[in-house]
C-alpha cells in the first residue's frame, strides 16, 4: 500500500468518525432545553439533595441519641463523668449505626419532593435573576464613580514608584445597595417554597425536624440554584456530589452533557484529515513551520473550548496583541527589501519611540496631540540614529547578521546609563529618591493610554473589536506596501534580491540600503508608541532588548526569510505568535492548576518559537 493511499483512507476514515461525531453532538445538543435534560437535572439535584439531607438526619439522630443518654445518666444518678461517658458512647453507637447504613433509594416515594424542589427551583431563579439585575443596575449607576476613584488610585501608586497592573481594575463598592422591593417579594416566594421542601424531607425523613432544616437550608439552596447556572454547570455540580447513580442512562445523560466537545471534536477530526491529506501541497505552499506552529494554535482553541475557557475573550486578546506588536514586526520588511536581512538592531528604533513618549509626558502633551507629538519626535530621532546606523553597515555588508545584534545590544545597555542622566523633571517620570527614570512608566488619560484601542471600538458577544488599532495597523501596512510599490521601494528591492546586478543596473545600492534602514527604524520608534498606549505602559532599561528577536521571530514564522518578505508574512506571523502565546498560558493553568506552569510555558513557548523560527525560515525559495 502507497503512502498517498494510505493516507486517503486514513482521511476517510477520520471523515467518517468526525460525521457521525458531529450528527450525534447535533441531536443531544438541543435536548439541553427539553424535556430529557430536564429530567436529567432533576434527578441528579433530588439525589444530591438526598445525600446531603441524609448527613443532616444522622447528626439529627446524634442529637437524639445524645439527649436520651443524657436524661437515662441523669435518672441513674449518674455524676459528670458517668453522663460524659453515656454521651460519648450513645454518639458513637449512633454514628456507626447510621453512617454504615446505605440508603436504598429506589424505595424512597420523592414525588412529594420533586414537586416542591420545582416551585424551589422557580423561585430561587427569580429571585436570583431579579437580583442579579439590581446588582448590575447599581454597578452601572456608580461605574464612572469607582473607574475615576480608580484611576486616582493607580496614578497614585506610580507617583510613588510602584508597580501597578497594565489592566486598570475597577471594582465598584456595594456596601450601600439594598434589596429592591420586587427582591424582597421574590424572598419571601423563595422562603415560602422553602417550606414546601422542608415538609416532603420531613416526610422522607421523620426525625428531621426545624433545626435541622433551618441548617440546611443554605445548603439546599446551592443545591438547587446558583448564579450562570447551565445544563453543563449543574450537571457537573451534581456529579462531582456523587449522584450520577440516580440515573438509568448514565451514557444518554453523558452524551448530553459534552454534545458540544463531540462537535468540536468532529471538526478537530475533519482538520485532521485535510491535514493528512493535503500534507505535502501546504508543507509546499506554507512551510513546516508555519503548518506545526498553526495546527497548535488550533490544538489550543479546541483544548479553549473543550476546559470551557472563553475562546471568544482569548481570540479577542490574541487581536489586540496583534495589533499592538505588528507595526514592530512591520520593521522587518524594509530591512528585509533592502538587503540588510533581519534588522536586529531595531531596539534604536524602540529607544528613539522611547524618547518621543517620555517628551510627551514631560511637556504635558495631553491625548492625540501628544501621541502625535510621540510619533513625530520618536520618528524624526529614529531617523537621525537610523541614518548612522545605515553607515555602519554599509561598511560591514556581509556581517549584518552579527553587526545588528550586537549594536541592538549596545544601545541597551547604553541607554541604561542614559535613564539615569537624562534631565527629565516630570514626578511621572522619575523617581521618588535619587535620580533616573523610573523602570516602568505608567501612562493616563492625561497622555495616550489606549488612545488607539478605545476609539471606535465595540463588543461583538465577548470578542471585543480594537477598531482604531486595528485601522492604524492596517494603515501602517498599507503605506509600507505602496512605498513598495514605488520606483524606490522596487529598486531597494532588487537590491535586497541582488545587490551586484542591481549595481549594474545603475541602483545606487548604498542608498538604497540607507533608505530600508531608515524606514525600518522609524517603524520601530512608531510600533513602540502603538505597543505601549496599548500596553498601557512605557518600558525602559532593558525591556527593548528582546524585542527585536520576537519581532524577527514573528515574521519568519509568518513565511518570510531572511531575502525575502511580504506584508501577508507580517500579519500571519504576528498572529501565530501571538495566539499561541496568548492561549497557551491559560490551557497549561487549567491542565496544571495551582502551578506556575504557565510562565513556564510562556517562556518555553515565546524562545522555543525564536529558535524554531530562526532556524528553520522556511529556505530561500520561498516568499
Amino acid at each position: 500500500m502507497t503512502k498517498s493511499k494510505f493516507r486517503r483512507i486514513l482521511a476517510i476514515l477520520l471523515c467518517v468518525c468526525a460525521v457521525a461525531m458531529a450528527v450525534l453532538g447535533g441531536v443531544s445538543m438541543p435536548k439541553r432545553e427539553s424535556e430529557v435534560g430536564t429530567a436529567v437535572l432533576n434527578t441528579l439535584r433530588i439525589r444530591t439533595l438526598l445525600n446531603a439531607t441524609g448527613e443532616g438526619v444522622v447528626e439529627s439522630y446524634v442529637a437524639i441519641a445524645k439527649k436520651e443518654a443524657t436524661a437515662e445518666a441523669k435518672a441513674a444518678g449518674g455524676g459528670m463523668s458517668a453522663i460524659r461517658e453515656a454521651v460519648a458512647k450513645a454518639e458513637e453507637e449512633t454514628r456507626a449505626k447510621y453512617s454504615s447504613t446505605s440508603t436504598d433509594y429506589s424505595a424512597i416515594d420523592t414525588t412529594e419532593l420533586e414537586k416542591a424542589m420545582d416551585g424551589y427551583v422557580a423561585a430561587m431563579k427569580a429571585y436570583a435573576d431579579s437580583e442579579n439585575a439590581a446588582r448590575q443596575a447599581y454597578i452601572d449607576a456608580h461605574y464612572d464613580e469607582a473607574y475615576a476613584a480608580a484611576e486616582a488610585a493607580r496614578d497614585e501608586k506610580v507617583a510613588a514608584g510602584q508597580e501597578v497592573s497594565d489592566e486598570l481594575k475597577v471594582t465598584v463598592d456595594m456596601s450601600g445597595f439594598e434589596a429592591t422591593e420586587e427582591m424582597i417579594a421574590l424572598r419571601a416566594k423563595a422562603d415560602e417554597a422553602y417550606v414546601f421542601v422542608g415538609e416532603a424531607l420531613k416526610g422522607i425523613y421523620p426525625v428531621m425536624d426545624d433545626a435541622a432544616l433551618a441548617t440546611l437550608k443554605g445548603t439546599i439552596a446551592d443545591i438547587t440554584y446558583q448564579a450562570g447556572d447551565d445544563f453543563t454547570i449543574q450537571y457537573d455540580r451534581y456529579v462531582d456530589a456523587g449522584s450520577i447513580d440516580a440515573l438509568d442512562n448514565k451514557s444518554a445523560a453523558f452524551v448530553i452533557r459534552y454534545a458540544d466537545d463531540l462537535i468540536y471534536g468532529a471538526v478537530a477530526l475533519i482538520i485532521a484529515a485535510l491535514t493528512i491529506l493535503f500534507n505535502e501541497l501546504l508543507v509546499a505552499k506554507l512551510g513546516i513551520p508555519r503548518v506545526i506552529i498553526g495546527l497548535f494554535f488550533i490544538l489550543l482553541c479546541f483544548m479553549a473550548l473543550l476546559y470551557d475557557l472563553s475562546l471568544s475573550t482569548l481570540l479577542s486578546n490574541t487581536v489586540v496583541r496583534m495589533g499592538m506588536n505588528s507595526i514592530m514586526v512591520l520593521a522587518m520588511v524594509p530591512g528585509i527589501q533592502c538587503g540588510i536581512s533581519l534588522n536586529l538592531g531595531l531596539p534604536i528604533g524602540l529607544v528613539a519611540g522611547l524618547i518621543g513618549g517620555l517628551l510627551t509626558i514631560e511637556l504635558g502633551i495631553p491625548g492625540w496631540l501628544g501621541f502625535g507629538f510621540a510619533i513625530l519626535v520618536g520618528s524624526l530621532i529614529a531617523a537621525v540614529c537610523g541614518w548612522l546606523y545605515a553607515q555602519l553597515l554599509n561598511r560591514l555588508k556581509g556581517e549584518e547578521m552579527s553587526v545588528t545584534t550586537y549594536v541592538g545590544f549596545s544601545i541597551v545597555s547604553l541607554m541604561c546609563i542614559a535613564w539615569l542622566v537624562l534631565p527629565f523633571q516630570s514626578l511621572k517620570l522619575r523617581w521618588p529618591l535619587g535620580t533616573g527614570l523610573r523602570n516602568t512608566i505608567g501612562l493616563d488619560s492625561t497622555n495616550f493610554r489606549h488612545i488607539l484601542d478605545d476609539l471606535l471600538s465595540f463588543n461583538i458577544g465577548g470578542f471585543k473589536v480594537p477598531t482604531g488599532l486595528l485601522l492604524f495597523m492596517l494603515l501602517c501596512c498599507l503605506l509600507v506596501w505602496l512605498f513598495s510599490r514605488s520606483k524606490t521601494g522596487v529598486a531597494m528591492q532588487a537590491v535586497g534580491n541582488n545587490p551586484r546586478f542591481a549595481e549594474a543596473t545603475g541602483i545606487n545600492v548604498d542608498k538604497m540600503r540607507v533608505i530600508g534602514t531608515v524606514l525600518s527604524t522609524v517603524l520601530g520608534a512608531v510600533g513602540i508608541l502603538v505597543y505601549s498606549q496599548s500596553y498601557g505602559f512605557m518600558q525602559l532599561y532593558t525591556a527593548p532588548r528582546q524585542m527585536g528577536f520576537i519581532a524577527a521571530s514573528a515574521i519568519l514564522i509568518g513565511g518570510a526569510t531572511t531575502s525575502r518578505c511580504k506584508i501577508s508574512h507580517v500579519l500571519i506571523g504576528t498572529f501565530l505568535f501571538q495566539g499561541v502565546l496568548t492561549l497557551g498560558m491559560p490551557v497549561a493553568n487549567v491542565l496544571v492548576p495551582g502551578s506556575t506552569i504557565s510562565e513556564t510555558l510562556r517562556i518555553l513557548i515565546s524562545n522555543g518559537i525564536i529558535l524554531y523560527a530562526l532556524t528553520k525560515s522556511g529556505g530561500a525559495s520561498r516568499g
